[in-house]
């Protein structure tokens, strides 16, 4: 049943649609016993019939219920009406910071001032065994501003977050999140931890400061490449007179490996606000001034003993990023600007959605075969071969629907071809 403004679901009545998900729809509703205004969260129509869909769903409710935070959409209840599971949120009003960064690069005192508050928000959630797994823009909301202040952040969408010691959300062969914000260890289907959340949000910071995404592709096949082994140009280096030691946390916030990242969300904010609050010099960075916050509160940015509003000095680098990393480039490339949108939910190319009892239950495809396959696809994938590969055998019930379900991936026709000529020689 398709649900309408107007209609009634226990005590709230549907007032206008806020939007839509990979797997959810959000409506703006209003309490009939309170007049208050929420938003309410319902799995799409042709897929509240999916059972792991129905258990995401029931996993989001509960992780939400867990969290109790200010920069945190909170979660009011849930209930069951006309057959459905209804989630109940705080409305946020105001816009995503994947609209606000549309209009370009936000000025750096804000970006620092919402990257503080979504790194608070995290802190809580990972204090409590809560990894999110999906950061990106889109699902960091910004009150509106008022009186001059910038607005409060509100970390959303916790549809896909792992708490500790909770089973698999999702079937063999299947990445979760979004592939433009997506840290390698989740694209590898590796365990993830606090450490990933902040590769994401390192991304979302470089995106915030510079305008662009730090990660860009023309294909799924190529953006889990580069996230795999391309660094972008520090954000310094993009915006002229961009603070270097701003530049360097977020750098070190990207690296590829989680051990060379930081530790900790407190970690990161505390190397972003020693950024802020280091000795000046005459041959420091340009001076500038953080936001103004509403009267009584003090701006997460704000060093100690600062009054809200005078100039903050950006001082000189932090420690460098870790060795090892790949040569930036000496100049930003010129992406296309045709890019395909985010999605909620990307499965890897090639994968089934076979579950693990059923993946234990066949026998395995031989690794040489495996190996010989990853060798001529390779060529037109590049080194996320090998990762594509093993998933897709995951699910695949023979070599030849093995072989059939990677080339039908394949970008062109001509790459088919050749692929599936190699493996026939």
């Amino acid at each position: 049943m398709l649900i309408q403004v107007g209609d009634i679901f226990g005590d709230y009545q549907v007032v206008s649609v806020l939007g839509k998900g990979g797997m959810g729809k959000v409506f703006r509703v209003r309490s009939l016993l309170t007049d208050r205004e929420e938003a309410m969260k319902v799995i799409l129509p042709d897929m509240d019939e999916n059972p792991e869909l129905a258990d995401r769903f029931m996993r989001e409710i509960k992780v939400h219920a867990s969290l109790d935070h200010p920069n945190i959409a909170g979660l009011r209840t849930a209930l069951r009406a006309q057959g459905r599971i209804i989630m109940i949120m705080e409305l946020v009003l105001g816009d995503s910071l994947d609209e606000i960064v549309k209009a370009g690069p936000l000025e750096m005192p804000t970006a620092i001032y919402y990257i503080d508050q979504v790194l608070s928000a995290l802190e809580y959630a990972h204090s409590r065994g809560v990894v999110h797994r999906d950061i990106k823009p889109a699902n960091i909301l910004v009150t509106g501003p008022a009186s001059g202040h910038p607005g409060m952040v509100k970390l959303t969408d916790f549809g896909i977050a792992q708490a500790a010691g909770a089973g698999r959300l999702t079937s063999l062969g299947m990445v979760v999140g979004s592939l433009w914000y997506m840290s390698p260890e989740q694209i590898r289907s590796e365990p993830v931890d606090a450490r990933s959340d902040l590769y994401s949000l390192g991304l979302t910071f470089y995106q915030m400061v510079t305008g662009q995404r730090p990660i860009q592709a023309s294909s799924d096949y190529a953006l889990m490449n580069a996230q795999l082994t391309l660094m972008p140009p520090p954000p310094a280096e993009v915006i002229h007179g961009l603070p270097r030691g701003v530049s360097d946390v977020i750098m070190r916030s990207m690296a590829k490996r989680p051990a060379d990242r930081f530790a900790s969300a407190q970690e990161f904010k505390m190397a972003l606000r020693m950024s802020l609050s280091r000795a000046t010099t005459a041959s420091m960075e340009p001076t500038l001034t953080l936001p103004r916050s509403p009267q009584g509160t003090n701006p997460p940015m704000m060093p100690p003993h600062t009054p809200t509003g005078t100039p903050v000095t950006y001082p000189t680098p932090v420690p460098p990023y870790p060795t090892g990393v790949p040569n930036y480039p000496t100049g930003v490339p010129n992406y296309p600007t045709n890019m395909p949108p985010a999605t909620y939910s990307t499965s890897v190319p090639g994968a089934g959605a076979g579950t693990e009892s059923g993946s234990a239950a066949r026998k395995p495809i031989d690794a040489a075969f495996l190996d010989k396959v990853t060798r001529w696809l390779a060529p037109h994938i590049g080194p996320i071969a090998k990762v594509v590969v093993n998933r897709a055998a995951k699910s695949a019930q023979s070599e030849a629907e093995l072989v059939k379900t990677l080339a039908a991936e394949l970008p062109s026709e001509d790459d088919r071809k050749r692929f599936l000529a190699a493996m026939r020689g």
